[in-house]
């Protein structure tokens, strides 16, 4: 990593396939065919650091945390504890050249056991490697299932981040509520709302509580979840009002501060425009905003750039601008000064 004297802009929110891995990789079935998908293949960043740090130069950005988007790819291409093993490998020796501009999550397949468990545990020890990355299901499981468990104590035994990535929209959704009429409805709001189930899923079951000292970075402003405080807060009156007039007790559910606990993650601001930012720095405070620019799914002028303006827009304090390009994804990483 580059000495932070250096580190003025971080991007926490970067795609990348290392060359150890096929090319192509194989497409999720819910991205086969997908125009954007060949768009976005066609980049020669997706799989050249030299390309992919030139981008990172022309938007100013001195460091970028590559974040995992799944294993479904993967599972493919053989035995998948094998495989995340040589995929994590390859991407942490890949970033030996790259003079210290990025740090990288591994990936970690959720289903598939101790085995997986085990060279996740390896995996966190090779250079490079500065986190976990998951998505916000696999296999249309919440993340506040058992099976994550193990994850999450890496996370916290090895001082790491999770970093949570759209997993698609839930597959339960995709016909009833007709999201592949539109790329917006299928990417866009699925994503939004997917981001939201898990972090609400987590919340129910206590997982922040559990693992408080674990640093968990939703994408997209953790999608609607932000919008959802008052709705969250109101219903948490509703059910004290019942439990005064009818007993019955409360759920444990309607205890919590939907706002206190937003208030202690991570969210990247990809794809958000600056009132969505201004909502989550006055529901849940300046601390927890961070750069994402998506590349290369998303062209810095939709990315990057577009964030910055956004940001300017705002005319934030100059203190506050400084911990969203930098400061707080340093803390999200584990490096202070």
């Amino acid at each position: 990593m580059l000495p932070l004297d250096r580190v003025r802009r971080i991007d926490c929110h970067v795609h990348y396939i290392p060359t150890g891995m096929p090319n192509p990789l194989p497409r999720p079935d819910i991205m086969r065919g997908l125009p954007l998908a060949d768009l976005m293949e066609s980049r020669p960043g997706r799989r050249d650091l030299r390309a992919l740090t030139q981008v990172m130069d022309e938007t100013g950005t001195d460091l970028g945390l590559i974040i995992s988007t799944g294993t479904g790819p993967l599972r493919k291409l053989g035995p998948i504890s094998e495989v995340t093993e040589a995929y994590n490998r390859s991407l942490s020796e890949d970033l030996q050249t790259a003079e210290g501009r990025f740090l990288a999550t591994a990936v970690v397949d959720p289903m598939a056991g101790k085995d997986e468990i085990a060279q996740l545990e390896r995996s966190l020890k090779l250079p490079n490697i500065a986190g976990i990355g998951l998505t916000t299901g696999q296999d249309g499981i919440t993340l506040d299932d058992a099976r994550y468990v193990p994850i999450f104590e890496l996370a916290r035994d090895y001082d790491v981040p999770i970093t949570i990535h759209p997993g698609g929209a839930w597959p339960d959704w995709v016909e009833p509520m007709r999201l592949t009429e539109s790329a917006f409805l299928l990417h866009g709001l699925g994503f939004l709302l997917a981001d939201a189930m898990a972090l609400f899923a987590m919340a129910n079951a206590g997982v922040f509580e559990r693992f408080p000292t674990v640093r968990f970075m939703f994408c997209q402003l953790a999608g609607v979840a932000p919008f959802c405080c008052g709705r969250s807060e109101f219903h948490n009156k509703q059910e004290q009002l019942r439990d005064n007039v009818l007993g019955g007790g409360i759920p444990d559910w309607a205890t919590r501060d939907l706002s206190e606990i937003l208030s202690h993650i991570w969210m990247d601001t990809h794809s958000q425009n600056r009132n969505a930012v201004r909502l989550v720095l006055d529901q849940a405070g300046d601390h927890t905003v961070v750069l994402g620019g998506d590349y290369p799914w998303t062209p810095p002028e939709f990315g990057m750039d577009y964030t910055m303006s956004e940001l300017h827009a705002l005319r934030l304090p100059p203190t506050t601008l400084r911990k969203i390009e930098r400061d707080n994804a340093l803390a999200l990483i584990g490096h202070t000064e």
